[in-house]
């Protein structure tokens, strides 16, 4: 079997790292379910966490849950082409998401409409199906920030990568009414589509531009889903994005952001990415077992 460690740990799942064929090798070896998380690099994933954490408090076993060095296509194909009964599912991280929506026989009509996938679950006979629970991690954190409900309110949503357009998703189903993007460049535009499909109103500005102050102070809730870098206190952006009348922020690492900070000390509501990992990550746990974790244990797993 390759790979880099195969010791079994009650909070964290086998430790290290696998690769495809060290996993699909313990796949063969172990009673199932067993499902993984896929990315490169993966090892700082704490997806093992949550999941194997939640395992052992629901009663479900045997659980196993490990880490796998795996993005490319071809080695994402080759998990669902040669993956045993035994492997209930697997999360997908970056760079795997494109691949694992683009490989699967089913996609969910959100995963379908965002364009990517984070989870990947077998439906029997080769057969495999995408979703994108993304969005209900993001939906997690809106709902945390604003249990009043944002119904027909102006979101901003900061960066325009993988993460954006799930923030997008849950935005409109949080039933929020326009959407202002705040990027670097006009890349911001190939989120365009995305809002106005959901019946939201789209417009953009640059992160330098000496409006996004006024921006953010009109905007009910703020979701930041770029690096931690480049927005801080230094930058004043992390002081601008706290103008919001609520801020989340899917970033986990450092833990909590001059984002999460700056809006703590203005008194805003907010949430942080271990939130969105646990909202997330509730949904998939179902759906490898079928049994519904809560939210908040998950979340507390990943705070200790």
């Amino acid at each position: 079997m390759s790979a880099k460690a195969t010791t079994v740990n009650e909070t964290s799942g086998v430790s290290g790292v696998f690769d495809v064929d060290g996993f699909l090798a313990l796949a063969a070896d172990t009673e199932g379910p067993v499902c993984a998380v896929l990315g490169r690099p993966v090892e700082h994933s704490l997806s093992p966490v949550i999941h194997q954490g939640s395992a052992g408090a629901l009663g479900v076993d045997p659980f196993t849950y490990v880490r796998v060095e795996a993005g490319e296509p071809r080695e994402v194909r080759r998990l669902l082409a040669k993956a045993p009964d035994s492997v209930a599912g697997f999360s997908v991280t970056m760079p795997g998401k494109s691949a694992a929506h683009d490989l699967a026989d089913e996609i969910t009509d959100r995963a379908q409409r965002i364009g990517s996938a984070n989870t990947l679950v077998p439906l029997g006979q080769g057969r495999w199906q995408a979703d994108n629970t993304d969005v209900d991690g993001v939906s997690t954190c809106l709902a945390h920030v604003a249990p009043g409900g944002l119904s027909g309110g102006h979101g901003v949503v900061v960066g325009n990568g993988g993460t954006a357009r799930p923030a997008v998703a849950a935005m409109a189903a949080a039933g929020i009414g326009s959407v202002t993007v705040l990027a670097r460049s006009e890349r911001a535009l190939n989120l365009q589509s995305l809002v106005e499909s959901y019946g939201m109103t789209f417009d953009w500005a640059r992160l330098d531009d000496p409006t996004v102050t006024i921006v953010c102070a009109a905007a009910d809730v703020l979701v930041s889903t770029v690096p931690a870098q480049g927005v801080d206190r230094e930058s004043g952006l992390a002081d601008a994005f706290a103008r919001a009348a609520a801020v989340v922020d899917v970033i986990y690492d450092p833990h909590p952001t001059d984002v999460l900070s700056a809006a703590r000390e203005a008194g805003r509501p907010v949430a942080d990415g271990l939130l969105m990992l646990a909202g997330q990550g509730a949904e998939q746990f179902e759906a490898f077992t079928g049994v519904r974790p809560v939210v908040t244990d998950m979340y507390r797993l990943l705070l200790a």
